[in-house]
Order: C-alpha cells, then sequence, then structure tokens
C-alpha cells in the first residue's frame, strides 16, 4: 500500500509544535551519559550525591567528575581507608591523573617527581600501609575521613565524541508552550566508573619495588654500558596512538566550576542560550530536497534481478496528494517574506 494511502482516522495527530533551531553558540555544550546510574538516581543535591569537581582536558577530550560516596552504610571501612590513603600516597608522590587520561604513563603533566633525599612522608619505601596504621585509622575513622585518610568518593569519567561528518548530528530539545527550540550538542559522553584507586595501589607497589631494585644495584647504575641502536618501524595506528597518549599525558586538567541543576544560576542559562528569543522573526527553513527527492532518499532500494539498483517513483495521484497536504499547512508570510515559525512538526 503507498504512503498517501493510507488511512490515518484511527491514528490522529495529537499536537502540532512549531520548531525553532537556536543560534549556535559561542559555549561547548556536552550530553553526559551515566550507563550504570538509574534516571530516578540523579547526581544532584536533591539526591545528596552533587558532584564535588569536574575536571576536563579539553584538547584530548578527557571528562570526570567526583561524586561523593557515603562511607556509614554498606560500605568496608577497611578497603576504604586502605584505598584512600594510596589515593593520598600516590597524590604526594606527584600523580595528578591515572588512567587512559594520563596516557597509561606513571606521572601526568603537572606532576612532581619525588627528589631524591625526600622527607618521609614523600619516602616511596615508607608508602607501604602497614596494618597498625590501618587500626588507627578505623578507630577514628570519622576523623581520618574529614582528613583525607579515607576514600570518600568515586571518579565517573569518559571520552568526547565529538560531531562526524556523514554521522548522525545529536540536538537538545527545549518546549516552551507549542514551541519546540532545538540546541545543536557539541559532544557526547559516557560517564563510567574510573577505578583510580586500583591504580594508585598499582602504582605505590611498583614505585616501591623499583626503588628496591635500586638500592640492590647500587653503584652498578654509573657503570658503563654497551648500547645497541635499533630502528623498529611501527605502522600508522600504533604511531598515531603513541602520539596521543603522549599529548593526553601532556595535557593538564581544567577545572570547571559546577553548578546544580535547582541553581538559579542554571535556570538563568538554560533560559538565556536554551531558547530564540525573537521567534516572530525567526528566518524559515527551506529544504534544497523536493518531496520525490526525500522519500526517494530514505526509502529502501528495489532489488532488480539485472543488477541495477532502482527506487519505485511515486504515481501522480501521489504526488497530488503530498503536495496539496503540503500548502494546506504552510502558513502565509509576513510582509517581510519571514514567517513565524522555523518548521512545523506533527506529534502522532
Amino acid at each position: 500500500m503507498s504512503p498517501a494511502a493510507v488511512d490515518h482516522d484511527d491514528d490522529p495527530v495529537l499536537a502540532e509544535y512549531d520548531v525553532f533551531i537556536t543560534p549556535e553558540l559561542e559555549e561547548q555544550i556536552y550530553l553526559l551519559q551515566y550507563p550504570n546510574r538509574g534516571r530516578d538516581q540523579p547526581y544532584n543535591e536533591r539526591s545528596n550525591s552533587k558532584p564535588l569537581e569536574v575536571r576536563m582536558k579539553p584538547n584530548t577530550g578527557f571528562i570526570e567528575v567526583d561524586v561523593p560516596v557515603n562511607v556509614h552504610g554498606n560500605y568496608d571501612k577497611r578497603k576504604g581507608v586502605k584505598w584512600g590513603e594510596a589515593m593520598r600516597m600516590a597524590q604526594d608522590n606527584g600523580e595528578s591523573a591515572f588512567g587512559l587520561a594520563a596516557g597509561f604513563s606513571g606521572l601526568a603533566k603537572g606532576a612532581v617527581p619525588p627528589r631524591a633525599g625526600a622527607s618521609s612522608r614523600q619516602d616511596i619505601q615508607d608508602m607501604e600501609l602497614e596494618e597498625d596504621s590501618v587500626e588507627q585509622l578505623l578507630q577514628r575513622f570519622d576523623d581520618a575521613n574529614d582528613k583525607g585518610h579515607v576514600l570518600n568518593k568515586q571518579t565517573l569519567g569518559g571520552q568526547i565524541m565529538k560531531d562526524e561528518t556523514g554521522k548522525p548530528i545529536y540536538m537538545l530539545g527545549t518546549y516552551r508552550g507549542r514551541e519546540l527550540h532545538l540546541t545543536r550538542i557539541s559532544g557526547i559522553v559516557q560517564m563510567r566508573p574510573q577505578f583510580h584507586h586500583l591504580d594508585a595501589v598499582r602504582e605505590l607497589s611498583n614505585a616501591n619495588r623499583r626503588r628496591e631494585r635500586e638500592a640492590v644495584e647500587g653503584a652498578r647504575a654509573n657503570e658503563p654500558r654497551a648500547v645497541q641502536m635499533t630502528i623498529k618501524n611501527e605502522d600508522n595506528d600504533t604511531a598515531q596512538s603513541k602520539e596521543f597518549l603522549f599529548r593526553a599525558q601532556e595535557e593538564k586538567w581544567t577545572k570547571l566550576r559546577y553548578y546544580d541543576e535547582e541553581t538559579d544560576e542554571a535556570f538563568e542559562t538554560y533560559h538565556d542560550k536554551m531558547f530564540v528569543d525573537d521567534t516572530e522573526n525567526a528566518a524559515k527553513l527551506k529544504s534544497s530536497m523536493t518531496n520525490e527527492q526525500y522519500l526517494d532518499a530514505i526509502s529502501a532500494e528495489r532489488h532488480d534481478p539485472s543488477g541495477r539498483s532502482k527506487k519505485k517513483p511515486l504515481t501522480k495521484k501521489q504526488m497530488q496528494r503530498i503536495e496539496d497536504s503540503e500548502d494546506s499547512d504552510v502558513p502565509e508570510d509576513d510582509e517581510d517574506g519571514a514567517a513565524a515559525q522555523a518548521e512545523t512538526v506533527m506529534v502522532e
């Protein structure tokens, strides 16, 4: 059955909205998705999970968000102390980032490696957390939590997926009365848990073994050694991956200021950026395709045994029905030739 012959009596139009596309913004708008978090548990102040810090590496496209963890319910305090101390010691040792965002390297950009003869706090040899220290911190758990000895936050992070030629374009829609305003999204990020505390434990263990190995080798490190130079050919993908990891390691984090969705600043930005101000003089959208070209573009190709791909053209009766329907929906232009709406969408 042809599209024009379908009976829509059982599927009536419920509402019609005028659609507007907002002007391009100077600011970047990113959609942060949380696949491991239900919609009924948003990260905001109302649910007692307001983000503590938001940081970004704009050049390499990494974003991280720290959210609070309730350390008094369904929480292993012993592991919390061990992992919290590992994070604190790693940061004292110069670690400022972990994982892919740090280029899978030991020290991220801005980190200060421990100097020779450093104090006991920075001495890698003393960074192994003793069981006695764990017990002491557990006995004064609340005080240890306030002083940063407990892992009391979770880090969520991901890499920005930006627009690519030929790929879908995502837009953010906001309603105002009978109007739908669309704003283009700069990129999408899937925020997933980042296990930086485990990276910190591994880095401390590696640093401790390296320190012990250097102590055993002693003066042999200063002895002359024969060096043989070799040249290895790398494919283009490997070279690009290494170059990207190096740039991720070199780039510093940029901290962002976070506003909860219920704050006045958030509402002000929402109304200022997400809507077209002058809807009366909004330019009318004009299609670069005819009705037949559009239907031909979205239709599946017909299988022709001869091997030629051909699509069935519309009949004159079908074209007449489409044109009559379109003419009845198009409003008359005002004196300046500009219509009040950009495009009309019928929601069925």
